[in-house]
C-alpha cells in the first residue's frame, strides 16, 4: 500500500473525535435551549434565528467586526495618553469604547439589508407563504439585529475590559514631583520626595505609586459628583437696586427700567463677583447629600479647576483647603496643595470630615502657606494669584459604587442606542430601495449625534424675535417695492426661520445620542448612574424606538410586497 494513502492511526483520529463530538453536543445542547424559549417557539423568533445566521454571513458584517477587534486589541500598544499609567488607560477606554459604539451603529444600519434583498429577490414570497404575519416578520428582523449587536457589544466590552487590565500589568506609572504633589523648592520636599521614589523603584508597595494611586481613586470606581451650594445673592442684588433707586441713578436713563429685569442683573454681576477670589482673600463652599460612610479609613476627593489669573513664573498654584465643620460633628483637615494651572486637580480627604447630616464645609484660602517663614526656614515669595470659580469648577466626589457596575450600565447605554438604530433602519428598508434607506438612516444616525451641537448652533445664528409671518410679510413688501438689499436680509431671515422650524420638527423625532453618552463619565470614573440607564431605555427603546418601530410595521402591513421600492 501506498505511504500516501495509509490510514491514519486512530490513536491520532481520537482527540478529533472528541473535539466534534464536543461542539455537536454542545450545538445540540444549545438548539433544544432554544427551542424552549421564545425564539425557537414563535415565527418572530424563528425570523430572528435566521437573521442572526443571515448576519454572520455578510461579508460587511465580518469586515466591521474585524475592525472592531482590530481597534480593541492593538490600541493598548499604540495610546500613550500623557505619559502616564492613568492617561493611557483613560485614552484607551474613551477611543475603544466610542469606535466600538460607532461601529456597530454602522453595521446595524448594514444588517438591515436582508430585508430590501428579499423584497427585491422575492424571497419574501416564500416567507409570506406560511403562516406569518408581517408584523411578525418586521419585529423578528429588529429581533434578531438586537441579539446581533448584544453579543458582539458584549464581546467587544469584555475585550477592552480584559486589554485594559494587561495594559495595567504591564505599563509603568510616571512618577514625577508633581504626580504626588510636592515642588522640591525645600528640604522637607526633597526628603518626603525620596523616601516615596525609594518605595517606588524597590516595589515594597505597589500602591505607593502616585500614578496607580490615581488611576484606581479617581478612574476604575464609581464617583458621585456633587455641587456646592451657590450663595444667594438676591439679598444683596436687592440692597444695590434699592442704593441705587435712593441716589437717583436711573433717572438720567431714557426708557424706564423694570425692577425685576435689574435685579436678575445685579445677582449676576454679584456672582460673578464672588467667583473670582482674590489674593488673601477666601471663600466657603457648602455640600449637601454627601452619602458616604464618614470612617477616616475611606476618602473622598475634591476636584477643581486651577483658572488662575496673573499667575507664579513656575505656574504652580499653592492654597489652603480646609475640610470639615468641627461645629457640625465632621473632622477638620487642612491641606496645603502645590497644583500646575490650567488643569482638573482632586484632593484626598478622609471621609470623617463629612457631617453626619451628609453636609461638608470647605473653606479655601488664596493664600500660600509656604511663604510663611514661621512655618519655613527658607519662604517662597507671596505670589499674588486671583483664582477663577467656574460653574463646574468645584465638585465633591465620593465611591458610590465599582467600575465593572460602571462598565455595564455603559454596555446598557450603549445598546438601547443601537435597538433604536435598528428599529430605524427595520422601517427605513421596509419601505425603500437598500441605497435610499441606507441613505437616510445615516443621515438620521448624524443627526442624532449632532443635535445638541446644531440646535446651539442654530440658536445663536438665528436672531430674529419676529414672527415669521411678519418677517414674510416685509420680505414681500421690500421685493415688490424694489428695495432689494433689505429684501435679501429678509430672506435669509426667513430662510433661518424655516430651517429652525424643520430642524426643530425633526429633533423632535430624532433623539439625542449625547444625552445618554456615557463614555467620558466612565472614563472620569464618575458614576453612570441607574436612573440615566432607565431614562434612556424609555426614551429610546420604549417611546422613540417604539414609535419609530411600530410605524414601519403599519406601512409595510399596507405595502404591496410586489412594488418595486424606489
Amino acid at each position: 500500500m501506498d505511504a500516501a494513502s495509509a490510514p491514519v492511526p486512530s490513536a491520532s483520529l481520537s482527540p478529533l473525535r472528541a473535539v466534534s463530538g464536543a461542539w455537536n453536543g454542545a450545538a445540540r445542547w444549545g438548539r433544544r435551549v432554544v427551542d424552549s424559549t421564545p425564539l425557537g417557539r414563535t415565527a418572530a423568533g424563528s425570523v430572528a434565528l435566521h437573521m442572526i445566521s443571515e448576519g454572520l454571513r455578510m461579508k460587511i458584517a465580518l469586515v466591521f467586526l474585524a475592525l472592531i477587534g482590530m481597534i480593541v486589541l492593538a490600541l493598548p500598544f499604540a495610546v500613550e495618553g500623557d505619559g502616564s499609567l492613568t492617561g493611557a488607560v483613560q485614552s484607551y477606554l474613551s477611543f475603544s469604547l466610542e469606535f466600538t459604539g460607532f461601529f456597530l451603529g454602522v453595521l446595524t444600519i448594514f444588517l438591515a439589508r436582508s430585508i430590501s434583498d428579499e423584497l427585491v429577490n422575492r424571497q419574501s414570497f416564500l416567507v409570506f407563504s406560511k403562516p406569518i404575519a408581517r408584523w411578525q416578520y418586521l419585529l423578528g428582523k429588529w429581533l434578531g439585529i438586537a441579539l446581533f449587536n448584544f453579543i458582539f457589544l458584549g464581546f467587544s466590552f469584555g475585550c477592552v475590559y480584559g486589554m485594559m487590565k494587561y495594559l495595567i500589568a504591564t505599563k509603568p506609572p510616571i512618577e514625577d514631583s508633581y504626580a504626588i504633589g510636592l515642588t522640591p523648592t525645600s528640604k522637607t520636599d526633597l526628603e518626603i520626595l525620596k523616601q516615596r521614589k525609594a518605595i517606588i523603584e524597590t516595589k515594597t508597595d505597589e500602591k505607593a505609586s502616585p500614578d496607580r494611586l490615581r488611576l484606581v481613586n479617581e478612574v476604575l470606581v464609581a464617583r458621585h459628583a456633587t455641587m456646592f451650594k451657590l450663595p444667594d445673592f438676591v439679598p444683596y442684588a436687592e440692597a444695590e437696586y434699592e442704593q441705587r433707586l435712593r441716589e437717583g441713578f436711573y433717572n438720567n436713563i431714557a426708557e424706564p427700567v423694570d425692577r425685576a429685569t435689574e435685579i436678575q442683573r445685579l445677582t449676576k454681576k454679584h456672582e460673578a463677583q464672588w467667583r473670582i477670589v482674590h489674593p488673601l482673600d477666601s471663600r466657603t463652599f457648602e455640600f449637601e447629600n454627601i452619602l458616604c460612610s464618614r470612617s477616616p479609613d475611606d476618602y473622598i476627593q475634591l476636584r477643581y479647576r486651577t483658572e488662575v489669573l496673573d499667575y507664579a513664573p513656575d505656574e504652580v498654584f499653592r492654597s489652603i483647603w480646609v475640610f470639615g465643620d468641627p461645629d457640625k460633628g465632621g473632622t477638620r483637615y487642612m491641606t496645603m496643595p502645590r497644583h500646575m494651572v490650567g488643569r482638573y486637580q482632586i484632593i484626598r480627604v478622609p471621609s470623617d470630615c463629612v457631617a453626619p447630616d451628609g453636609t461638608l464645609t470647605v473653606q479655601f484660602q488664596n493664600v500660600n502657606p509656604y511663604a510663611n517663614p514661621e512655618w519655613y526656614e527658607d519662604p517662597e515669595p507671596i505670589f499674588y494669584n486671583s483664582l477663577e470659580i467656574t460653574k463646574d469648577g468645584i465638585k465633591c466626589l465620593f465611591v458610590v459604587g465599582s467600575f465593572e457596575g460602571n462598565l455595564l450600565r455603559l454596555f446598557l447605554l450603549m445598546f438601547w442606542k443601537l435597538l433604536f438604530l435598528g428599529a430605524l433602519a427595520v422601517l427605513m428598508t421596509s419601505l425603500f430601495s437598500y441605497p435610499v434607506a441606507c441613505l437616510a438612516s445615516f443621515v438620521v444616525y448624524a443627526l442624532a449625534g449632532l443635535r445638541a451641537f446644531m440646535s446651539e448652533s442654530l440658536d445663536l445664528m438665528d436672531k430674529s424675535t419676529a414672527p415669521v409671518f411678519g418677517v414674510l410679510g416685509s420680505f414681500l413688501k421690500e421685493l415688490f417695492g424694489g428695495d432689494f438689499v433689505k429684501a435679501s436680509a429678509s430672506f435669509q431671515t426667513l430662510a433661518m426661520e424655516f430651517l429652525n422650524g424643520f430642524l426643530g420638527l425633526m429633533f423632535k423625532i430624532v433623539p439625542d445620542f449625547n444625552a445618554f453618552d456615557g463614555v467620558e463619565t466612565l472614563v472620569n470614573g464618575e458614576n453612570v448612574t441607574l436612573k440615566w440607564v432607565l431614562l434612556g431605555f424609555s426614551q429610546l427603546v420604549l417611546i422613540q424606538g417604539g414609535i419609530v418601530l411600530a410605524l414601519g410595521m403599519l406601512l409595510f402591513y399596507r405595502r404591496e410586497v410586489s412594488e418595486t421600492s424606489f
